[in-house]
């Protein structure tokens, strides 16, 4: 059921395996020789780590894991090195990115009745913006909060609301939009509503148990659920 007192002024997407198809043209196992190697250096086992992930991103783990283990400063600097390597093999898959089914219509849709649109990626922004710009959607794309070493990643809520204070709309008024668990945990942890959609990494299931309000096939649905929304008085 829609909730009544909720007004929707944004909507915040996750990139990869919701928008795009990203992680097909990545070369992970560059970046994973690469991040494993500075990892080992700490001690640390990489597949053993990403083994244990259920459904938070890899990143996400990986920077846990790194900071119970270095301190701050080590660990500051290991981080940077990592994002660098993933932020080149992720920019040289963007070249080759298309959208998911339903995402561009989505986009064009929340622009053109008044819903601001942001992404939330644990993927570079630079990544992002560079499919944004191959496919002409930077317009409708008003704030892209990416991966950054000043940020937890989700499940942490704070990516979320970074975005949200950058489009100055408040978190009840937010929709986040996501395929995996983390996507829906941070939502949820922000205040906001979540969106799950199929066909990345996890389940309906899962995606309920997250938190997600509703699960979707893919976006093409996306533009219904909204239209129930303001038929239901929700604007």
């Amino acid at each position: 059921m829609v909730p009544g007192t909720r007004r929707l002024g944004a909507l915040l997407f996750d990139f990869d395996h919701t928008l795009a198809d990203l992680g097909r043209w990545v070369d992970w196992q560059a970046a994973r020789d690469g991040i494993q190697a500075l990892y080992a250096e700490l001690g640390l086992d990489v597949m053993e780590i990403l083994r244990a992930r259920r459904g938070h991103s890899p990143m996400a783990v990986l920077d846990a894991a790194l900071h119970a283990h270095a301190s701050p400063a080590v660990a500051g600097r290991v981080k940077a090195k990592a994002y660098a390597i993933l932020e080149s093999v992720e920019c040289e898959g963007a070249e080759r990115t298309a959208l998911l089914p339903g995402a561009a219509a989505a986009l064009e849709m929340a622009t053109t009745t008044g819903v601001q649109v942001g992404i939330v990626t644990a993927n570079a922004e630079s990544a992002a913006r560079r499919v944004l710009s191959r496919c002409d959607l930077q317009a409708d794309v008003r704030v892209v909060v990416g991966r950054t070493i000043d940020l937890p990643l989700k499940p942490a809520p704070d990516m979320f609301v970074r975005a949200a204070e950058r489009l100055g709309v408040a978190p009840g008024e937010t929709i986040g939009v996501g395929d995996s668990p983390g996507d829906a945990e941070g939502a949820v942890a922000a205040g906001m509503l979540a969106v799950g959609v199929l066909g990345g990494e996890a389940g309906q299931g899962r995606l309920f148990d997250a938190g997600a309000s509703w699960v979707l096939q893919d976006l093409t649905a996306l533009p219904l659920l909204l239209a129930f929304w303001r038929a239901e008085g929700v604007d």
